[in-house]
């Protein structure tokens, strides 16, 4: 085996992922940061976000594993909407009062990072980011603890959930700069437009529906995928084993190369999951994906027939 000749920084080695842990109050921003963590994972590469609803088993006890994640994690993300931080005794430091909001943000700040240092993506201390959400931006509306108060000089940032859609990316564009993380592709590759195929006329939901009850197209079904101004062709084959289902892809592909039509397809062991549409016709079914759907199952009932090796 040759030794390594590139000098890798900044955790780009690392078979740690980055690890965020979000710290919030359940009954101000809960959903909130449910949603979070499902969009950092979705949109930055090679990253874990810790939220503690996901992460605590029966049994456990919960300071100790709250102390493990936070331990785990490269930055923590405080995230604080209207009722964060309450303005009573508990703000003020009362001994009898334990807030875990405060004892997360304490220990993020206090504990060093748990990993060795090849999985530290280059920090020496954990990273904290408030996050205000729903909110007036600034701390001057919370009675702050004084183990808190350096949370003021921090750079924070702001998110309201009525313009989440369209803030979400930049936000999580700025964090990845700031922590020096990338992000996925934004969007598949796709060939230059093929005019021809451009000028297809899709089919109308109608005729789409009526076609797909003819017993040629068995197991195909239309799906948007989220999207309500596109539309596939989608279906799951199965397969006795992985040898079936790598030969149907092969078959199919050599069909491809003649149609110049190709699918968006998965594999997993026995299954590939198919969806099909002509992007040069704005992401509609025409008559291309029609005769690879035929084609596609006309190749997995040959399959079928074969013995298995």
């Amino acid at each position: 085996m040759s030794k390594p000749t590139r000098t890798i920084a900044n955790g780009e080695n690392s078979v740690q992922p980055f690890t965020f842990f979000i710290s919030y109050r359940r009954q101000d921003t809960a959903p909130i940061a449910l949603l979070l963590k499902s969009e950092i994972e979705k949109r930055l590469q090679f990253v874990r976000v810790s939220v503690d609803v996901e992460e605590m088993a029966p049994g456990d006890r919960f300071p100790d594993r709250l102390r493990s994640l936070i331990d785990g994690a490269h930055a923590t993300i405080a995230l604080i909407g209207k009722h964060w931080m309450p303005g009573s005794e508990m703000s003020r430091g009362s001994p009898t009062v334990s807030d875990w909001v405060v004892e997360e943000l304490i220990h993020s700040r206090t504990a060093p990072i748990g990993l060795p240092e090849a999985d530290r993506f280059g920090l020496e201390e954990r990273a904290i980011i408030p996050l205000f959400a729903d909110c007036e931006r600034g701390f001057h509306r919370f009675e702050l603890r004084p183990e808190l108060a350096f949370l003021a000089d921090l750079h924070s940032e702001y998110i309201d959930y009525a313009g989440w859609p369209s803030a979400i990316g930049p936000l999580l564009d700025r964090l990845a700069v700031k922590l020096s993380l990338k992000k996925r592709p934004d969007a598949d590759s796709y060939p230059k437009p093929d005019l021809a195929k451009a000028r297809t006329q899709p089919l109308s939901d109608v005729e789409l529906a009526q076609t797909l009850r003819y017993d040629d197209f068995e197991g195909w079904y239309v799906d948007n995928f989220g999207n309500a101004e596109v539309r596939y062709l989608v279906k799951t084959f199965k397969f006795p084993h992985f040898d079936q289902a790598a030969e149907f892809m092969a078959l199919v592909s050599e069909h491809c190369k003649v149609l110049d039509h190709h699918p968006e397809w998965r594999n997993v062991f026995n299954h590939v999951m198919v969806s099909l549409t002509t992007w040069d016709a704005h992401r509609r079914v025409t008559i291309y994906d029609l005769n690879l759907a035929l084609y596609m199952n006309m190749a997995a009932k040959t399959i079928a027939k074969k013995r298995p090796r």
